[in-house]
């Protein structure tokens, strides 16, 4: 099976991701940016590189928040130029950097880091825990 990273174009696309992937044991990645932004534009790169390599694990989903309105003020979109959300078994899983989940500056991550984190992130929800921290996974 091909994996790769889709781009979702409504608020329903990205419920049915979310809630399709309920079934299949993946946690469900969402990137929430403006697409045209740098820091997008790393993000995916790093997403489209390891996307045949996580798809067992992970399903890679790019949201375009000026196309996509409908969770800019749920989520606070609007304070970072991109935001990469972890959701398993239609759960919220908090992924926190070296001093919380606001510091993390996904674009500054490569391919190799990607896969360690969408790995070790499923891995601890499928254990059930909803909280994974970074510090010493890379």
């Amino acid at each position: 099976m091909a994996h790769h990273v889709e781009h979702l174009h409504s608020a329903e696309a990205v419920d049915e991701a979310i809630f399709g992937a309920v079934e299949t044991d993946r946690v469900v990645v969402v990137r929430f940016s403006q697409s045209a932004h740098a820091d997008c534009l790393r993000v995916d790169a790093a997403m489209a590189v390891v996307a045949e390599h996580v798809g067992p694990v992970a399903a890679l989903y790019a949201v375009d928040t000026k196309e996509v309105q409908d969770f800019n003020v749920m989520y606070d979109l609007h304070e970072r130029p991109c935001t990469v959300m972890f959701l398993y078994g239609n759960l919220y899983v908090n992924v926190r950097g070296p001093c919380s989940r606001d510091d993390i500056v996904w674009a500054a991550y490569s391919g190799d880091d990607f896969v360690g984190i969408v790995t070790a992130v499923h891995e601890r929800a499928r254990a059930g825990r909803r909280i994974v921290d970074l510090r010493g996974l890379l």
